[in-house]
């Protein structure tokens, strides 16, 4: 016996799809956790039908259901730290990408608990929180460059 297909299985597969090479592409931590993508998925699509219900146009309706998919995802600590790396450091590194991977990754795990409790938004950049935040890290990475000879 076959399903009745209410239409959001496709929904729900563009959704986890969209997130998941989302997730990936920018290296966020979260990119393998399925439970979480499925569950952003999900809640996307009901925003979506929810809002259409509400009488919304498609696109609207789809900015707001991408708006709830990718909330908090704004920026990743890899991109945080190879922007910081490209920017204030090209005189200590190679800027190729296999460089820059590479520094990144030693980064990121010398500074992972600086990242702890931390949502990366250019609302939060913007913030004095944000700016010390970002003096923080650049500090640690001097330091380790100091400390290393590079």
């Amino acid at each position: 016996m076959r399903k009745k297909n209410d239409g959001r299985g496709y929904d729900l597969d563009y959704y986890t799809l969209y997130l998941h090479r989302y997730l990936t592409e920018h290296r966020f931590p979260e990119a393998d956790d399925e439970v979480l993508i499925a569950a952003r998925a999900e809640a996307a699509a009901n925003v979506y039908v929810e809002s259409r219900l509400a009488g919304d146009e498609v696109f609207v309706s789809s900015e707001k259901a991408m708006h709830s998919l990718l909330d908090g995802f704004e920026i990743s600590p890899y991109e945080f730290v190879s922007g910081i790396l490209a920017d204030e450091f090209s005189d200590h590194i190679s800027l190729d990408e296999r460089s820059i991977e590479f520094w990144t990754d030693t980064f990121l795990q010398e500074l992972q608990a600086e990242f702890n409790d931390i949502e990366l938004s250019g609302e939060f950049l913007n913030t004095n929180e944000g700016v010390i935040f970002k003096l923080v890290i650049s500090g640690r990475i001097a330091e380790y460059f100091d400390e290393y000879g590079l």
